[in-house]
């Protein structure tokens, strides 16, 4: 998934949970293998090459998906690709260096993807998953290690989830730097999880001079351009975290204010550091 995974189990040292460091590396792989859009032998390449899929993990990741569409107002959609590629983000990030971004209004995924049983096809529109899956696997991953570690915590490139206590603190003591990295924007002991996400990373010049990022507005097909350059979010899931970090980024103050009449935390940092609480 391209990031850096933390796991942090509190136990005895003579314990040495080597299995659980182990089955949580694996579990990520064989989620990149069933969801990147970058391995053509992919359950998502398989979809956007107009196969019907017959997988019961591909399906219970697009439900999700089209039930985040649907509580962030649409924000979160995961039939961005075209544009995203068209933007310059067609190959692994590492490689991106062009793109020219477009008007394109993406397709609903309530509509384009159909879902019966464990078998998913696509009308319309191509997928990327890529988000939403990173939080999902960090939840399965502290659900898996929970059934035998009740203190541990699971970090992938700042979708977190945790569960129990870490030594001396009720819960897990986290940090959310700034986006400058000069100074923390908030801490504390939390459980359940924390997402942050911003727009100041995955960036790339186009081929037309200007800048874009990798968080498509689903409504005209261009980066998204919120007041906001760094989210967060708290909520029992990460993958629930995660899709509304990405909404607010998008959506800026309307989709945080729909955020916390969710009942979700939010803490947006604009670009001048300047922070604003849903």
């Amino acid at each position: 998934m391209d990031t850096d995974i933390d796991l942090i189990i509190e136990c005895e040292e003579s314990m040495r949970p080597f299995g659980a460091f182990s089955g949580v590396r694996l579990l990520f792989e064989t989620q990149e293998q069933r969801f990147s859009r970058f391995r053509p032998t992919s359950l998502v390449s398989r979809l956007n090459g107009g196969e019907h899929v017959d997988d019961p993990w591909l399906a219970a990741a697009c439900r999700m998906a089209r039930e985040a569409h649907t509580f962030t107002g649409g924000l979160f959609n995961p039939l961005i690709l075209e544009s995203l590629e068209r933007a310059g983000y067609a190959t692994t990030f590492d490689d991106v260096s062009s793109g020219a971004p477009s008007a394109a209004l993406a397709p609903s995924p309530n509509e384009a993807l159909e879902i019966a049983g464990s078998v998913v096809s696509l009308s319309h529109g191509r997928l990327d998953l890529g988000g939403i899956i990173k939080g999902w696997t960090v939840d399965l991953a502290l659900e898996m290690l929970a059934r035998a570690e009740p203190n541990v915590l699971v970090n992938a490139g700042g979708d977190l989830r945790c569960a129990g206590n870490e030594a001396g603190n009720a819960g897990w003591l986290v940090t959310i730097a700034t986006p400058g990295g000069t100074a923390d924007a908030w801490e504390g002991a939390i459980h359940g999880a924390l997402t942050t996400s911003t727009s100041l990373k995955r960036r790339w010049k186009t081929a037309v001079g200007g800048e874009a990022h990798h968080l498509i507005d689903p409504r005209n097909g261009f980066p998204g351009s919120s007041p906001f350059v760094q989210v967060s979010a708290w909520h029992e899931l990460a993958w629930k975290a995660e899709c509304w970090t990405k909404a607010v980024l998008i959506g800026g103050e309307d989709t945080g204010r729909l955020a916390a009449a969710a009942g979700v935390r939010v803490l947006a940092i604009d670009d001048a550091f300047a922070q604003r609480w849903f």
